[in-house]
């Protein structure tokens, strides 16, 4: 989940700041509430300060009345983090959602002098903090809802509530969900059973994965899913036992499938979509070999052990495939001389 999350609120960690705040933003933000609240999870992303740096929200201030908010931040909120491009918004919502949202910046560097309403300690340079000299005040309406003049930093929550209620948000959110866990393209009939929970728990994300792993939908999906690089690499080395340092030589491998944590450099995060990754077979395939032979500095696996351990051929097999091997496997075992990395670089080993 928290995977799931980083690539839900994606944050490029080569722009400005974000090469120091995304590791807390990971922390702080992405794996303190990947099973809690999906609505406190979104305030926590739009007041982290590597969100504010990626999407310019520090610079979306209104001091004059010819000065125009800055729209990055409202436009990626409603359409990647809640309602969905195809949410039902309008251009007007995303420029009432930026002026509810101005005001709000980070600490420099240097201290400023000026003591506004802080969310970190004054030595933390990274502290983010209201000023209500930058925030537009007036009156404002989001989705059909009215939101009064006045309420200063307070805008930010009634942004918040409006659209975590939002129907769209709900079946957004509970699409990805089913897409990562069931299908890339999930039956309507699972997206609406999740979208239910995500709307009667008010976003309670605990509750959306107990009512998605219940469906007899994901009970049939095992085998559908195309893994990701990272899952891949992490399953395999799960699945051989295997010791490791986790350092260069298995982040050359990540590279080379183009799945490296925190390099998606658009703020979408990694496609889930099999798609997308199927042209990084080869790489898999030479992280296969190179497993299975002790060729990754870092990285062991003690085959005789696992074997014995294990007892047999097939035994090895179906721990790694998760059921018994069909006979064609077991005749490629047999045959080819190098049977485990074949079976990790065979096709029921891409799958979960």
């Amino acid at each position: 989940m928290c995977e799931f999350w980083s690539d839900h609120f994606n944050i490029d960690p080569t722009k400005g700041d974000c090469r120091w705040t995304k590791p807390t933003d990971d922390a702080q933000v992405i794996r303190t509430h990947a099973l809690g609240s999906f609505r406190e999870m979104l305030r926590a992303s739009a007041l982290s300060p590597a969100m504010l740096w990626y999407l310019d929200g520090r610079a979306n201030v209104k001091r004059k009345p010819e000065e125009k908010p800055n729209e990055n931040y409202a436009r990626e909120l409603m359409e990647l983090h809640t309602l969905g491009v195809h949410g039902g918004y309008t251009q007007q919502d995303v420029m009432e959602v930026a002026r509810c949202l101005t005001g709000w910046t980070i600490r420099a560097r240097k201290d400023d002098g000026y003591a506004g309403t802080l969310l970190s300690p004054l030595t933390d340079h990274a502290a983010v903090f209201f000023r209500p000299d930058a925030h537009d005040n007036g009156a404002k309406r989001v989705l059909g809802h009215e939101i009064p003049a006045g309420l200063g930093e307070k805008d930010l929550d009634r942004v918040i509530e409006i659209v975590t209620s939002h129907p769209s948000t709900a079946h957004f959110v509970a699409h990805k969900l089913c897409a990562r866990f069931i299908a890339d393209e999930p039956p309507q009939s699972a997206v609406d059973a999740v979208a239910s929970a995500f709307s009667t728990s008010k976003g309670e994300i605990r509750t959306m994965l107990r009512a998605l792993f219940a469906l007899p939908e994901f009970a049939a999906s095992r085998g559908a899913k195309f893994k990701r690089p990272f899952h891949f690499v992490v399953s395999a080395l799960r699945a051989t036992n295997a010791s490791t340092t986790a350092d260069r030589p298995v982040f050359t491998y990540l590279e080379r499938m183009g799945h490296m944590p925190f390099r998606w450099p658009t703020p979408d995060g990694y496609p889930a979509a099999a798609a997308h990754w199927r042209a990084t077979l080869l790489w898999r395939w030479n992280f296969a070999l190179a497993l299975a032979n002790d060729r990754i500095g870092g990285t062991s696996i003690r085959r005789a052990q696992l074997q014995a351990r294990i007892g047999s051929d097939t035994g090895l097999m179906a721990t790694l495939l998760g059921r018994q091997p069909r006979a064609e496997e077991s005749d490629a075992w047999l045959k080819i001389g190098d049977g485990l990395a074949l079976l990790l670089a065979s096709p029921a080993f891409q799958r979960c």
